[in-house]
């Protein structure tokens, strides 16, 4: 089975290839390619350059970022674990610039479905469906992970303000 044949069914599940065909699908799967990691492997860094949209094909991946602790320590606070068929990464390919948390393996061994950005930005720009679909399928699952980081963003001030108490 080649790697187009593995690839084509995950990207059927994912939310931000909702809407496509299984040809364009194909052509998407044209650009992937598959990697595999252990646990613990960082896939990259906060404030790194990439241009990479990554789908976890198996396993689970980690999204973390600094927090500072009640001593005023910074350590690392996952705030969104990602599994299977769920895409990371998406900011990169949209607006460029470095990245805005670390992605770390959480599971081992972890299969990882990795789609460059510039490639990708040109299918889109062949094929202004494939784009289209793509982008207004982002946008709904960028913003529900902003909504989310917001509440959880909230949480954490109220609770270290002292204020859930008061509620």
């Amino acid at each position: 089975m080649t790697n187009k044949a593995l690839i084509i069914p995950l990207l059927q599940k994912v939310d931000i290839f909702q809407g496509l065909d299984e040809s364009e699908l194909t052509q998407i799967a044209e650009l992937c390619r598959l990697g595999r990691a252990k646990k613990g492997h960082i896939i990259f860094r906060e404030d790194a350059e990439g241009d990479e949209l990554y789908v976890v094909y198996d396993g689970a991946v980690e999204i973390q970022v600094p927090t500072r602790g009640a001593g005023g320590k910074l350590h690392p606070s996952t705030i969104m674990t990602v599994y299977p068929g769920q895409s990371f990464g998406e900011m990169a390919i949209l607006g460029g610039g470095t990245r805005s948390a670390t992605a770390i393996v959480s599971a081992t061994p972890t299969t990882l479905v990795v789609l460059p950005g510039d490639a990708f930005m040109d299918l889109c720009e062949q094929n202004t469906r494939i784009g289209y679909r793509v982008m207004r399928n982002l946008i709904d699952d960028l913003t529900y992970k902003l909504r989310s980081s917001s509440l959880l963003l909230r949480g954490n001030i109220k609770w270290q303000d002292g204020q859930l108490s008061q509620l």
